[in-house]
């Protein structure tokens, strides 16, 4: 079975408020597309959706780990999910409640941004440096494999493979073994197919090249977030058109049906 959770939760430090409102702008949207994919050959299959789940707490790190410790009950094993952002800083939840079912998880990271920074704007627990704190969570940072990215700040190591996401995905895919795990900011996407961003990079790949590449993860993934979708960032519909064609792509992708068996 394919579980869908939306985490609306957002960082006190965020740029252009809004991301909050991804989940149910999504969902919205998805009402207005095929649930056929040309693409995949595909229709979406049977998933539960169990809403939205909120953070509590008074830190940044507090509201994560009550994400964390939320979704822990709704696990088990050979289950698959989708996570809908908010924004990045949502993967640390989602990754922590997943690792004791998978400890040996990895990471695809495609993202326009390395997200690696020690802190941004003393903030430990944000967007900006959800990844530094993954690799302190899995303690090997070559178990996190970044790709598309084109903005770095100078504290930041520079791992991955910048500009590309399809090129080097499928000289990864060929030694990327199940368990997998996707996190997708669709700020990776050019700003010209998808501006509604908080924090747009011009340069992205296209929404073509996207699709090619994450159906190279076809039978690798146990689980994906999509993030930092905004809807408050460009009144178009497009937008949330895009974002849900990404998600009937990822939940297709998902269907245990059409994959090898996962391992942890």
């Amino acid at each position: 079975m394919i579980h869908l959770v939306g985490l609306p939760y957002e960082g006190p430090e965020d740029f252009l408020r809004g991301t909050a409102m991804a989940p149910s702008r999504l969902r919205w949207a998805m009402e207005s597309i095929e649930d056929y994919s040309v693409y995949q050959r595909r229709s979406v299959p049977r998933f539960q959706d169990h809403g939205d789940l909120y953070p509590v707490g008074e830190t940044p790190e507090e509201r994560l780990r009550s994400l964390q410790e939320r979704l822990k009950p709704l696990l088990q094993p050979g289950e698959r999910w989708v996570f809908l952002g908010g924004d990045h800083s949502i993967t640390y939840a989602t990754v922590a409640a997943l690792l004791p079912l998978y400890p040996g998880l990895q990471v695809v990271h495609l993202d326009a941004h390395l997200d690696r920074r020690e802190a941004f704007f003393g903030n430990r627990w944000s967007h900006a440096s959800v990844i530094r704190r993954l690799e302190e969570l899995l303690g090997d940072p070559t178990r996190i494999h970044t790709l598309g990215f084109r903005s770095r700040a100078p504290e930041e190591p520079e791992r991955g493979t910048p500009f590309r996401v399809l090129e080097p995905l499928r000289a990864l895919a060929e030694r990327l073994a199940p368990p997998v795990y996707l996190t997708l900011d669709f700020d990776v996407l050019d700003p010209s197919e998808f501006p509604a961003v908080g924090n747009p990079e011009p340069g992205g790949v296209s929404f073509q090249e996207l699709l090619e590449a994450l159906q190279l993860l076809r039978g690798k993934l146990v689980a994906a977030d999509l993030v930092e979708y905004n809807p408050l960032a460009s009144s178009a519909l497009f937008p949330a058109v895009t974002g849900a064609l990404l998600l009937r792509e990822v939940l297709i992708l998902l269907d245990p049906a059409h994959d090898a068996s996962v391992s942890g």
